[in-house]
C-alpha cells in the first residue's frame, strides 16, 4: 500500500475501520438473511457512502489497490450516498427533497389504493409500510424508496424485494470482501443480537399516518422526509446500539456524527422556511433540538473534521498532530479546542439518543 505522503496512514486506517465494520455487517446478513431485509434498508445509504468515498480516497492514497477494487452500479451507489445529506445536498434544496417524496407518495398511492372491486372495502387498503425495531421507527416503504430508488411494486411482498436487494448486495459485497482481505474484520455486530420479535411491520394508510405526524402546517411530503430523518436517527441510536465491539467504535462515532450533522442542518433549514407557522409546542420541540449546546457544536464544527470522517483524507494543517495510537487518531484534538473535543467524544452518543427521542416523539404525536 502507498503510505508515503503525510496523512495517508490515517486515511488508510479510517478506511480499514469502516471496511471491517461493513464486512462484519455483511457476514451477519449472510448468516441470517431472513432477518436482514430491514437492516439493509437502514444501512444501504451508509454502505454506499463508505464504498464510494473509500474507493475515491484510495485512488489518491493507493491507486493500485483502488484499481483492483473497481465496482459496477456506480450511479446507484452515487445516488444512495448523496441521500445521507437529506436537505444538505448542494444540488437539492428542502422543497426539491419534498418533491421527491411527493412523487414517491403518489406512486405508492396509485399502486396500492383503489384496487379492490368492492368499494366498501377500499378504506381498508394500505399504501405505507412502517418497520420498527424494538418499538422505534427505523424504516418505511417511502423512506426505503427514497434511499434505494425502488418502485412501489418492490414492496408488495418480501419475495419481490429479494432479487432487487440481491443485485445490489452482490456488488456491495464484492467490493467489501475484496477491500477487507487481509484485515482482521471478524467479530459480532448488532445483527447478531437481533431477535425476530425485535422487528415489527405495520401497514397503514399514508394519508392518515402523516396527518397525525409532526405539525399540521407541514405538507405531507415534508412530513415524509422528516420521517426519513427520524428513521436514520433511530438506526444509529437503537438498531446499531448492540454493536459494542471496540473495533466498531470509530465507525459508529462517524455514523452518529454525520447523521446528526445532516439532520440538524436540515432541521435548521426547516425552521427557517416553516418555523414561524408551526404550533407553539412544535416550535418548542424544534428549538429544544437546535438550541442544545451539542447541536450548536456539531453545526458549527470544523469543516475539515466532517470532511475527514467522510472523505478520509485529513487536511494538511493537522496531519502532523495525528497518530495511529491516539483515540480517533487524534482527529478531535486536532480540529477542536480541548473542551469541545472532550465534549464531542464523551456525549455524542447521548445527544444522538436525545435528538432521536425528540424526533420520534414528534413523528408519533
Amino acid at each position: 500500500m502507498t503510505t508515503t505522503a503525510p496523512g495517508n496512514d490515517i486515511a488508510l486506517a479510517l478506511i480499514a475501520q469502516d471496511i471491517m465494520f461493513l464486512r462484519r455487517f455483511a457476514h451477519s446478513v449472510t448468516a441470517a438473511p431472513d432477518q436482514a431485509v430491514i437492516p439493509i434498508f437502514c444501512m444501504h445509504n451508509y454502505m454506499c457512502l463508505i464504498i464510494h468515498e473509500s474507493h475515491r480516497a484510495l485512488r489518491h492514497v493507493d491507486p493500485d489497490l483502488a484499481d483492483t477494487l473497481a465496482y459496477d452500479c456506480a450511479p446507484a451507489i452515487e445516488r444512495a450516498r448523496h441521500s445521507v445529506k437529506l436537505y444538505d445536498d448542494k444540488y437539492k434544496e428542502l422543497d426539491d427533497v419534498g418533491a421527491d417524496f411527493r412523487c414517491i407518495i403518489e406512486e405508492h398511492r396509485q399502486e396500492f389504493l383503489d384496487n379492490t372491486w368492492l368499494p366498501l372495502a377500499r378504506p381498508l387498503e394500505r399504501d405505507l409500510v412502517l418497520w420498527r425495531f424494538r418499538g422505534r421507527l427505523v424504516s418505511t416503504s417511502h423512506a426505503a424508496s427514497f434511499f434505494l430508488a425502488f418502485p412501489p411494486q418492490a414492496f408488495k411482498n418480501q419475495d419481490a424485494l429479494g432479487p432487487r436487494l440481491h443485485a445490489i448486495a452482490v456488488e456491495q459485497g464484492s467490493y467489501i470482501a475484496a477491500a477487507a482481505e487481509g484485515l482482521p474484520w471478524q467479530g459480532r455486530t448488532a445483527l447478531d443480537a437481533m431477535q425476530k420479535t425485535d422487528l415489527t411491520e405495520n401497514e397503514v394508510r399514508a394519508e392518515k399516518h402523516y396527518r397525525r405526524s409532526f405539525d399540521p402546517a407541514l405538507r405531507e411530503e415534508i412530513k415524509a422526509s422528516l420521517t426519513a430523518m427520524t428513521c436514520a436517527l433511530n438506526t444509529v441510536d437503537v438498531l446499531l446500539a448492540d454493536d459494542t465491539s471496540p473495533s466498531s467504535a470509530t465507525t459508529l462515532f462517524k455514523l452518529r456524527y454525520i447523521t446528526l450533522h445532516h439532520v440538524l442542518s436540515s432541521l435548521g433549514q426547516l425552521d427557517d422556511q416553516y418555523g414561524a407557522g408551526l404550533r407553539p409546542p412544535d416550535r418548542a420541540l424544534l428549538k429544544d433540538i437546535l438550541d442544545a449546546p451539542m447541536s450548536n457544536l456539531i453545526l458549527q464544527a470544523h469543516r475539515g473534521f466532517r470532511n475527514t470522517l467522510v472523505h478520509y483524507r485529513p487536511t494538511r494543517d493537522v496531519q502532523e498532530r495525528l497518530s495511529l495510537d491516539a483515540p480517533l487518531y487524534g482527529l478531535l484534538d486536532a480540529y477542536f479546542p480541548a473542551d469541545e473535543a472532550r465534549s464531542l467524544g464523551d456525549t455524542l452518543a447521548l445527544h444522538t439518543a436525545h435528538v432521536a427521542d425528540r424526533m420520534s416523539a414528534w413523528c408519533d404525536n
